[in-house]
């Protein structure tokens, strides 16, 4: 069965198209009215699904005729996650997909965005939490607004790891810490699951995928493949 799935973001709006869990076409909107009327141009045939981070779905409903995606059970992993109602719908997207497109071995997802989580989900489908952390852009500002005289940096990847100025320095810092918490976070997940698949998502993913010496599968469009696989078993 074919469908659309969006997802809903507070800068911009991924989509992809699905034939039962096969993705066959996807791309990135800014989601103004007329990102929608084109989609639905191209796709109107199709029973589109929406989730977002901010509520908003209206254009998705009036434009495509899209119905909101339901993250509760039945759903394609069992949550131990002890407070449920305050899981993130993007990372439990996120688990979803990557235990659809790894189903017999556990997975980390690395979702490096705003915040840096650390999702496992095991190889039966269980999902019993992670780790948050603040992201690459947050660390800076956190810098700049929590001190008196440290300026605000735009990211760039110092070469040396001496920082030879304050702004190489901040930048060291930023870069060291967050390299060596994935690099720790990884350790001790392959320390308990041998088997362990590592999945790397976001918008600061290739930051990671330069400097992580690890096997790591790329996935960019991994929520939308965990909403449709959320959609697919609920039909």
């Amino acid at each position: 069965m074919k469908r659309g799935i969006l997802d809903i973001g507070n800068t911009a709006v991924k989509w992809a198209v699905f034939n039962g869990l096969e993705m066959l076409d996807q791309g990135r909107m800014d989601g103004h009215a007329d990102d929608y009327r084109q989609l639905a141009e191209n796709y109107g045939d199709l029973n589109w699904y929406w989730s977002s981070t901010r509520d908003d779905g209206d254009l998705a409903v009036s434009l495509l005729g899209a119905q909101e995606i339901l993250l509760e059970e039945p759903l394609p992993v069992t949550i131990a996650y002890r407070t449920p109602s305050t899981l993130g719908r993007d990372r439990l997207a996120a688990v979803c997909g990557a235990h659809q497109l790894f189903p017999e071995n556990p997975c980390l997802v690395i979702d490096a965005g705003t915040c840096i989580t650390f999702d496992l989900v095991d190889a039966a489908g269980n999902y019993p939490g992670g780790s948050i952390s603040p992201g690459l852009n947050m660390r800076l500002k956190a810098m700049h607004t929590f001190t008196g005289k440290l300026p605000l940096q735009e990211w760039e990847d110092p070469e040396d790891f001496i920082g030879d100025s304050t702004r190489n320095s901040m930048l060291q810092g930023v870069k060291q810490g967050l390299i060596g918490e994935a690099e720790r976070q990884i350790r001790l997940y392959e320390a308990r699951y041998p088997d362990l698949r590592i999945l790397l998502s976001g918008g600061d993913s290739g930051f990671f995928e330069k400097h992580l010496k690890k096997d790591i599968f790329a996935a960019p469009y991994l929520v939308l493949i965990g909403l449709n696989a959320i959609q697919h078993y609920k039909n």
